[in-house]
């Protein structure tokens, strides 16, 4: 689902119709909440985020790691990953109109969707966190060596990313704390993640 229909609506019909092993979602979040489509709530701590009780998810959003994926682990929910700060990336304005060839923005699409990629091949919770983590540092050492003017502003938003990333799952995994990033690490644009939802059926392989 994306865009106009990763709506609230359609997401609970999916997770009951469909029953997913896994939820990968992309929007907005904070602390607390999760949102859909136009910004509208769709998840919300001790409200109801037990929907997602025997799943399992990442979200790529800003801040959920902080309270509402612990809420959701303690609601059965049986392991989820995400970012306790902002999920940031830099981009090039030359390549507003092809996205996916703009070199700032690749190592942090590389850092999310390649780890995914094992997820849903079977690979376990913490294969996929140390994959992430190893990606994400891939394109810090990367962008250390470049001349380019924003590379250490690349370099700054990478680590940020790497240092929020948490997985939380007492059933299946041990917690994987991240490093809290230091607070006014300066980007040189902050893009909000992209809307959407994908639930997948198939079984995965759970625990290490």
């Amino acid at each position: 689902m994306a865009g106009a229909d990763a709506t609230k609506e359609a997401l609970y019909d999916a997770l009951q119709n469909f029953k997913p092993d896994l939820v990968i979602a992309c929007s907005h979040g904070s602390p607390t909440q999760f949102t859909a489509q136009n910004e509208e709530i769709a998840l919300t701590k001790c409200y109801n985020d037990q929907v997602m009780s025997g799943k399992q998810a990442y979200f790529v959003s800003c801040l959920v790691g902080q309270e509402l994926l612990p809420s959701m682990v303690e609601k059965d929910a049986v392991t989820v990953g995400g970012y306790t700060s902002e999920f940031v990336w830099v981009v090039n304005s030359d390549y507003s109109d092809k996205p996916l060839e703009d070199p700032y923005a690749y190592p942090f699409m590389r850092a999310v969707v390649e780890p995914c990629r094992r997820l849903l091949g079977g690979a376990s919770w913490s294969e996929w966190y140390d994959y992430s983590v190893a990606l994400f540092n891939k394109g810090a050492s990367e962008w250390f060596e470049s001349s380019d003017p924003n590379a250490a502003q690349i370099v700054a938003g990478l680590e940020h990313d790497r240092d929020s990333l948490v997985v939380y799952g007492e059933k299946t995994i041990r917690a994987v704390p991240g490093r809290l990033a230091a607070a006014g690490v300066p980007f040189l644009s902050f893009v909000p993640a992209l809307l959407g939802f994908v639930v997948v059926e198939a079984s995965m392989e759970k625990g290490f």
